[in-house]
């Protein structure tokens, strides 16, 4: 499965180790979605292919 969109904001972010929470919006749908892992060098309203 492929996702594209943009994240649209963190819930939580570690620094030290770039362990995330944060809201997706994937491209051609209403509702965001939650994305969980170690997303080092992202950055909110960044294009992100998945």
């Amino acid at each position: 499965m492929e996702l594209k969109g943009q994240i649209e904001e963190f819930i939580y972010q570690n620094e030290s180790n770039s362990y995330t929470i944060a809201v997706f919006q994937p491209e051609n749908t209403i509702d965001p979605i939650t994305i969980v892992g170690y997303l080092p060098f992202i950055v909110v309203r960044r294009y992100i292919k998945t």
